[in-house]
């Protein structure tokens, strides 16, 4: 009774995942990528970036000076002296010539970066939605066939019994497939607690309430790609985003290095006064206009410029290595995606047209004899046990094949 109930509650949940809205793969890719906050986060950078590229071409703000000065220390009055009078100054600094083209160029610069990391995120958040959407396919697959051979189990239950009680079957050997039957059961409840965990992860990245329930199609298969290892590295260094914000961090560490050398040198300061003054006595005082420039004498006497010259090199050339090392274990990991995708490839193709249909004559060709009587159970829980393993190699080698197929898009940064 408890057996059968939980087979309802299982069929049940499967009716209603074909009552939801129907969640293809393609439709929660897209959603991902409107939805997540990390996507949000970085164009929100790149806008910042876009502003920061306006600013750092403009001059700072002018200033403007009001001084009373030259009066009398001991009156404070302006028609006691002649030098006495109200400065009025305003002042204005501009940048030596090329600073604000480089500031502009590494505030560029820094936008490219950012416009390259969004585009890396997509790619792995793509990656992430795609495997755990085929985990939750596969998952539900494999519940599938543990559901068929729990039917089937308790069909062979009841010959076994019949049999029993006409003397031509043992007690033992309807125990041992009751057994199998349990261990089918139970599975049920892994695969449950399994859903809820990829569910939980898929519904993170999408943004949403993490117990949101995923409807799902069954898989396509591709195997007609052709794999060529030096074609897929070719485009993984064309593509890959990842690669393109390594050389444009690099290039920024020269824009840097080039507007270090270019901010050695001084601004410079004009100026312009006016000096009210006020009559003393008889004698009429005339008002003052002033005009000058200033600019900082660039002594660097601690040496700062050239330290960060030397900053400027060096983090370049770390990031030219960072770029070999990146390029490398794309190498390794591409040759063991290509590899394993082969493998899985001759995998379908032997146990798709070989093994599991053999399997199966075994398994009819050893029920039909031990219902007459020919065959021994023995042989008959064996044949059973192989079809059970050979169908669930043949769904986890499809799985497995989609896997190596976004491993591989995702390395290279494009569809195969």
């Amino acid at each position: 009774m408890k057996h059968k109930k939980i087979l309802f509650i299982i069929i049940f949940s499967f009716s209603i995942f074909f009552l939801l809205a129907d969640e293809n793969l393609e439709i929660l890719v897209s959603e991902a990528m409107e939805a997540n906050p990390e996507i949000s986060t970085i164009e929100f950078q790149i806008k910042a970036l876009n502003e920061k590229e306006i600013f750092v071409q403009k001059l700072m703000d002018p200033m403007f000076a009001i001084e009373y000065s030259n009066v009398p220390y001991d009156t404070w009055k302006l028609d006691e002296n002649p030098m006495s009078g109200i400065q009025l100054k305003l002042m204005q600094t501009i940048p030596f010539p090329g600073k604000n083209s480089k500031r502009k160029a590494i505030a560029e610069s820094e936008g490219q970066i950012k416009s390259f990391e969004l585009a890396e995120l997509k790619i792995q958040l793509k990656d992430k939605v795609k495997k755990a959407y085929y985990q939750l396919v596969l998952n539900r697959e494999l519940k599938a066939i543990s559901l068929k051979h729990i039917s089937l189990l308790e069909d062979l239950i009841e010959t076994m019994i019949n049999k029993y009680e006409i003397g031509k079957s043992a007690q033992s050997d309807i125990l041992r497939i009751t057994l199998m039957k349990e261990k089918l059961l139970d599975d049920l409840y892994d695969f449950e607690q399994k859903e809820s965990e990829i569910q939980a992860t898929l519904n993170s990245v999408l943004n949403r309430e993490v117990t949101t329930v995923i409807s799902t199609n069954p898989i396509e298969l591709d195997l007609d790609i052709e794999i060529d290892f030096d074609s897929l590295l070719k485009t993984a260094i064309n593509s890959r985003p990842l690669l393109k914000k390594i050389e444009e961090t690099s290039n920024m560490k020269r824009l840097i290095f080039k507007s270090t050398q270019r901010e050695r040198f001084p601004d410079i300061t004009l100026w312009a006064g006016y000096r009210i003054r006020k009559d003393i006595g008889s004698m009429e005082n005339v008002d003052f206009a002033s005009v000058g420039f200033s600019f900082p004498i660039p002594l660097d006497i601690k040496g700062r410029t050239k330290a960060k010259l030397n900053n400027a090199v060096y983090i370049e050339k770390a990031v030219d290595e960072s770029y070999k090392n990146v390029l490398n274990k794309i190498s390794e990991m591409l040759i063991m995606a290509t590899s394993g995708l082969e493998r899985q490839k001759n995998k379908i193709d032997n146990y798709n047209n070989n093994l599991n249909p053999d399997a199966e004559k075994v398994f009819h060709s050893e029920l039909k004899s031990y219902e007459t009587g020919r065959a021994n159970f023995a042989d008959l829980y064996q044949a059973q046990l192989q079809l059970i393993q050979f169908e669930k190699i043949l769904l986890k080698s499809k799985y497995k094949y989609k896997m190596y197929k976004t491993t591989i898009e995702t390395l290279i940064g494009e569809k195969l």
